[in-house]
C-alpha cells in the first residue's frame, strides 16, 4: 500500500496512544477533515473513564458557551475518586480569547485531560499555544483528504472492523459520494450492517448506497464519453427528477475527474494500457471506455466540457442561476457538453 498521508498516519498513531492509555494533558485537534477530529474526541469521551465515573469527572462543552476563565478554573480542578477528569470542548473555534488558555498550558494539571476540537479550522502552530500543545504530544492537524488518500484510508478503517473491501468498490464509493468522508463513513456503517460477507464488493455498494443501475453518475459519464446523446439526456432527466438535495452538486467532482482522466489519456500517446491504467488510477477493465472517449473529444470539445462543468459548479452554488432548479442546470450542462461546435 502507498505511504499513508500525515493526516491518516498521525491519526492512527494518536489513536494507538489513547488506546494504550498514554494520555496527553492537552489535545488540540484542528483542521478541515472533521471526521478525524470528531473520531479522536469521541474516542477520548468513550474510553478514558469508565461509565460509572463520567457523571462527576467528564464534561462536554461547546465553544459558544465557554468563557475562557471558567474553562481554566474547571481544568484546574482535581477529579473525584478517579485518576482523571476529562473536559471536551467541541467547536472550540468559537471560544473567545482562546489565547488566554496559555496560562493553563504553561502548567497543566496532570490529572486533567483537556480536549479542544476546532472543526474545520486550522490553528497556527507557530503561536505560543500551538507550541505548548505540541510539546505535550496532543496537537493533531487533520488536512482535508484528497480522493486518492480516501482510497488509502478506507481499507485501513475496514481492517480495524475485521472486514475488507474491493478496490473497485472503493472507487465507486468515492465517485458516487465525492470526497465527503463523514458521508462515506455513514454509508460504510450501513454496508457493515447489511453485508454479511467479510469482503465488500461493488455489488454490495450498488445494492446499499442509493445506487440505480441505469440512472447514476457512472452511466451518465459513460454516455457523455461515448457521446450517446439520447442516453445522456435520458439519464440527466431521470436523475434531475429524483435527485436529493446536494446530490447534483456532489456530481461536479465526478464529472470533472472523469474528463480529467480523458485528458490524461489524450496526453499519453504510445503509452501501454498498463501505464495508462496506473496513471489514471483505474481498474484496467474500465480503461477501454476512457480510450474511446479520448478519440471522441477534440481539444475544442474538451475545453467546452470543462467550461460547462465549471459553470455547473458555479450555478449550483448560486452564481447566475436565475430560477433554475438543480436538475434543470444539470440538463443544460449535458446539452452544453454534447452540442456540436458552431461553424464560422
Amino acid at each position: 500500500m502507498a505511504k499513508l498521508s500525515d493526516t491518516i498516519a498521525n491519526y492512527l498513531d494518536l489513536r494507538r496512544k489513547i488506546q494504550a492509555k498514554q494520555y496527553s494533558p492537552v489535545y488540540l485537534l484542528h483542521g478541515e477533515e472533521v471526521y478525524f477530529i470528531d473520531a479522536i474526541a469521541d474516542l477520548i469521551e468513550e474510553s478514558v473513564l469508565p461509565e460509572s465515573e463520567r457523571s462527576f469527572n467528564q464534561t462536554i462543552l461547546y465553544g459558544k458557551e465557554v468563557k475562557i476563565h471558567d474553562l481554566i478554573s474547571m481544568a484546574r480542578r482535581y477529579p473525584m475518586m478517579s485518576q482523571h477528569q476529562v473536559i471536551i470542548v467541541k467547536d472550540a473555534q468559537d471560544i473567545k480569547e482562546f489565547d488566554k488558555l496559555l496560562s493553563y498550558l504553561d502548567n497543566p494539571l496532570p490529572s486533567t485531560i483537556l480536549v479542544c476540537a476546532f472543526r474545520g479550522n486550522k490553528m497556527d502552530m507557530r503561536t505560543k499555544i500551538g507550541k505548548q500543545a505540541d510539546k505535550f504530544g496532543g496537537a493533531y492537524y487533520a488536512a482535508k483528504l484528497r480522493d486518492y488518500q480516501i482510497k488509502d484510508w478506507l481499507p485501513e478503517y475496514l481492517r480495524q472492523k475485521g472486514r475488507s473491501i474491493d478496490g473497485s468498490a472503493i472507487q465507486m464509493l468515492v465517485e458516487l459520494l465525492g470526497a465527503d468522508l463523514p458521508l462515506i463513513h455513514n454509508e460504510l456503517e450501513k454496508l457493515l450492517i447489511n453485508v454479511k460477507d467479510e469482503f465488500i464488493r461493488t455489488v454490495h455498494v450498488e445494492a446499499n448506497v442509493g445506487f440505480n443501475r441505469e440512472y447514476n453518475v457512472f452511466e451518465l459519464q459513460s454516455a457523455l464519453g461515448l457521446k450517446n446523446f439520447n442516453k445522456a439526456i435520458q439519464i440527466a432527466h431521470h436523475m434531475s427528477a429524483r435527485a436529493e438535495k446536494g446530490e447534483i452538486l456532489r456530481m461536479v467532482s465526478n464529472l470533472h475527474g472523469y474528463f480529467g482522466k480523458i485528458l490524461l489519456v489524450q496526453q499519453m500517446p504510445g503509452a501501454s494500457k498498463g501505464e495508462m491504467a496506473s496513471t489514471l488510477g483505474v481498474n484496467p477493465f474500465f480503461l477501454e471506455e476512457y480510450m474511446i472517449a479520448a478519440k471522441n473529444y477534440s481539444p475544442v470539445d474538451m475545453e467546452r466540457a470543462f467550461n460547462q462543468i465549471k459553470l455547473l459548479d458555479l450555478k449550483l452554488k448560486g452564481v447566475h442561476r436565475g430560477g433554475a432548479t438543480d436538475g434543470e442546470i444539470l440538463i443544460e450542462t449535458v446539452l452544453g457538453i454534447l452540442r456540436a461546435p458552431q461553424r464560422v
